[in-house]
């Protein structure tokens, strides 16, 4: 419950896995937080809901807190990595362990996969690519 509060302490590594990324608007699901402090860091934010219908290659990069604890995982990475234009970037920030991450980033179809440690958090990234 208290996690969402220290989130903005994975902001640098968030960062990091953005700037090798194509410039452009990057959405964060559902953490205000996070938003705010990549805000805060010079990046072009936007906040989105956790159900919320993202267009088609509509964003540089898709940030998304909580994918490891998901049910409905694989659909919902499928969404978010359709709505990253091709060559940028998806990347989730979790708690679960960091090989469930590394398993769940690659079923979702992306390629260059790096993972950098933020306190307790594990941030996954890697690039959309459509074939």
């Amino acid at each position: 419950m208290l996690d969402g509060l220290w989130i903005a302490s994975a902001a640098p590594a968030v960062e990091a896995a953005l700037a090798g990324l194509p410039a452009g608007a990057v959405a964060v699901i559902a953490n205000p937080r996070l938003a705010r402090a990549l805000t805060a860091r010079g990046r072009a934010v936007t906040e989105v809901a956790a159900e919320a219908a993202l267009a088609p290659s509509t964003f540089a990069a898709v940030v998304a807190v909580g994918a490891g604890d998901r049910d409905d995982w694989a659909p919902t990475l499928a969404t978010w990595a359709t709505a990253v234009v091709d060559g940028g970037g998806l990347v989730l920030v979790d708690r679960a362990a960091a090989v469930e991450l590394s398993r769940r980033a690659l079923c979702a179809g992306l390629t260059a996969l790096e993972q950098r440690v933020a306190g307790r958090w594990t941030v996954t990234s890697g690039v959309v690519s459509r074939l």
